[in-house]
């Protein structure tokens, strides 16, 4: 690679515009990553570049929620630590072909080959050169399964939610779903796989992937008890950003990836995570589906309980006192 990748939406995100310090684009052979979050770089023997002990090598794109600009950040993952020698083995979900035998390039780094780089059509779909040459003769793979879409978006055990510093794990989106009371809903329901969730477009994507509101099965639900609210989506409270892929902030409760647990819990000691803090109950606490916005009333234990008493039947419509019947 001798110069800057091109990602989608560069012009939104920034792009990335330099490798990390002490690097040329042509000490650079692929990058993981740069689309919406963070981007990470591989050097010429297929290892992560993890840098040393304060080295910065993990390019963050800005959280606007969070207040978070863009900016380099020390490289952080649950294979290692920074310094330490990575493998690349992000492939099996970030290419078109993938095969776990060899490594790409001969480089040693690397833990398998692929086709092609990126997500391609054949990913999902499978092979199609036949379907090419003959359409109607050879059909492309079609799997409408929660199943497919949890070969990358779920972790090894889809019963259990894992979490890091406070946050839900990226590609745990299945894994939610699946402890949710939504488990029997399909993916593709809700979401258009082929329109990103991430960017919306005016011309050819409005609605950011979104093919189905809340308010189709919910209608009943809609019902807010506080004016404050009006302007509030469901998603708002009900998939607030509480996982984490790049950045965020603990402290107010935001990360950059929406839950998928749905339901939330309005018990004010109701635990989000397990003694241990690496798994997450099916359910979302207050403090994350409340505090992404109430993040400065909820430090003592009296405005938990307030919210707790506000979250308590919000949905239930309440009774209006009838007029008086003008008597003859």
């Amino acid at each position: 690679m001798a110069r800057p990748p091109v990602f989608p939406y560069d012009d939104r995100t920034g792009g990335v515009a330099e490798p990390p310090a002490g690097y040329a684009w042509a000490d650079i052979s692929y990058v993981i990553g740069g689309f919406g979050w963070k981007a990470l770089f591989v050097d010429q023997a297929g290892y992560v570049i993890t840098g040393g002990e304060g080295e910065q090598t993990q390019w963050n794109y800005g959280n606007e929620t969070a207040d978070l600009p863009a900016g380099w950040a020390n490289y952080h993952s649950a294979q290692g630590k920074p310094g330490e020698q990575v493998p690349t083995d992000c492939a099996a979900c970030h290419s078109t072909g993938y095969q776990i035998a060899g490594h790409q390039g001969d480089k040693k780094g690397i833990v398998g080959t692929w086709a092609f780089e990126g997500v391609q059509c054949e990913a999902c779909h499978g092979p199609g050169s036949l379907h090419a040459a003959d359409p109607q003769g050879y059909l492309m793979q079609l799997d409408r399964s929660n199943q497919a879409c949890a070969e990358c978006h779920s972790r090894e055990n889809p019963a259990h939610i894992e979490t890091v510093d406070g946050f839900a794990t990226q590609y745990t989106q299945y894994d939610q779903l699946y402890n949710s009371k939504h488990f029997a809903i399909q993916c593709i329901t809700c979401h258009d796989p082929h329109a990103s969730s991430l960017f919306a477009d005016e011309q050819v994507n409005p609605d950011a992937g979104i093919r189905q509101v809340c308010e189709s099965c919910h209608w009943a639900q809609t019902y807010q008890n506080s004016e404050r609210h009006t302007a509030l989506q469901c998603t708002d409270c009900h998939m607030p950003p509480s996982g984490l892929s790049a950045q965020g902030q603990l402290d107010i409760f935001v990360g950059d990836l929406s839950a998928h647990l749905f339901s939330i819990n309005p018990d004010p000691n109701a635990p989000q995570f397990n003694e241990d803090g690496t798994l997450s109950m099916p359910y979302l606490t207050l403090p994350y589906a409340c505090g992404h916005c109430h993040n400065n009333e909820i430090a003592t234990l009296k405005p938990i309980e307030l919210l707790a008493g506000r979250a308590n039947g919000y949905h239930t419509p309440q009774t209006a006192t009838p007029e008086p019947t003008a008597t003859p």
